[in-house]
């Protein structure tokens, strides 16, 4: 697998080396020449599809092409990226989405097609860690409270996640740490954060396990009970995971949440490399415009730039966690 890994993240630094200060004012009868797709493998709503919307408005004023944005949700990402890749690779479709961890679930829950091999992931603009919170109307204010809840009336609660999400696994991991089976709760799916977050924000699930900072818009309505994550979050008022498991003297090393960016096909990005670095060329430069990070700040939108080979590494890295915990299942 490390051959496999060194070889992919050769690949794109030998695509973006030969990028350079001018790749992005081509000339005008340059690629693109013509509308370009973002798909969106997820509900509208959600902050991927919140987030890639943005970024589509602001890069087709780079590329000076429409850029249009589709959702063809289902799966946990699987049947948008499925879509994605039986189209056409000259540069006309990109995947905007949750590079991690929708692709690689798919690939180890659904066994496609399909590998990491067949991205080029071009930049991870914002990874986010899962929060665990509960409908402002519930009387817990703690997780310990909703854990002995839990334990008391097994399968009474029910949890909201995205289909595929870290939010599906650390639920798993919260409920184990606190000596619960892994159907102690009710955990319903959905195929977008926005219906998810509203179904906890209304009442019709009791908790939500599901990205920080893609949930503020309903900070109003919900609870924060945890986050997963080493550090407590400046957001959130609400402890570590393993800050509500001290007493219980355990600890957990929760998974990561999305990092939701943009992905071209691998074909594109080695048969048409300089095509493929005036794009990265072009979303790096929207990432460093100052008025429009700050518009993605005032909602909660994170603009990282990591560029294309510190993105794979990291999607290639986690790829190994979540296949450990595909092989527990």
């Amino acid at each position: 697998m490390a051959n496999k890994q060194g070889s992919l993240i050769r690949a794109f630094t030998l695509a973006v080396a030969v990028a350079s200060a001018g790749t992005a004012a081509q000339a005008e009868d340059a690629w693109p020449t013509r509308q370009i797709t973002f798909v969106i493998p997820f509900g509208t709503g959600g902050s991927v599809d919140r987030s890639m919307r943005l970024v589509a408005e602001r890069m087709q004023e780079k590329l000076s092409v429409p850029i249009r944005v589709v959702n063809q949700k289902g799966g946990g990402g699987h049947v948008g990226t499925t879509y994605f890749l039986n189209q056409p690779t000259n540069g006309s479709f990109f995947l905007a989405t949750a590079i991690h961890p929708y692709i690689s679930n798919a690939i180890l829950e659904f066994d496609p097609d399909y590998s990491l091999e067949d991205f080029a992931f071009v930049n991870g603009q914002w990874t986010d860690v899962d929060l665990f919170a509960v409908n402002k109307d519930l009387s817990f204010q703690t997780l310990e409270e909703f854990m002995q809840a839990v334990a008391d009336e097994p399968g009474r609660y029910r949890v909201s996640v995205v289909t595929g999400s870290t939010g599906e696994i650390n639920i798993q991991l919260a409920l184990e740490a606190y000596g619960l089976p892994a159907d102690a709760v009710n955990v319903v799916t959905y195929e977008g954060g926005g219906t998810a977050r509203t179904a906890v924000a209304g009442g019709q699930v009791d908790m939500t396990v599901i990205s920080a900072s893609g949930s503020l818009p309903i900070a109003e309505f919900i609870r924060p009970l945890a986050v997963a994550s080493n550090d407590r979050l400046d957001d959130w008022d609400a402890p570590t995971l393993n800050e509500t498991l001290v007493d219980r003297g355990v600890s957990l090393t929760p998974l990561v949440g999305s990092m939701r960016g943009i992905a071209a096909s691998a074909t594109f990005a080695t048969e048409h490399p300089e095509e493929f670095n005036r794009f990265v060329a072009a979303y790096e430069a929207v990432l460093q415009d100052d008025e429009f990070v700050a518009q993605l700040r005032e909602q909660n939108i994170g603009a990282d730039w990591l560029g294309p080979e510190r993105t794979t590494e990291i999607v290639l890295s986690n790829f190994e966690v979540l296949k450990r915990f595909s092989a527990e299942d």
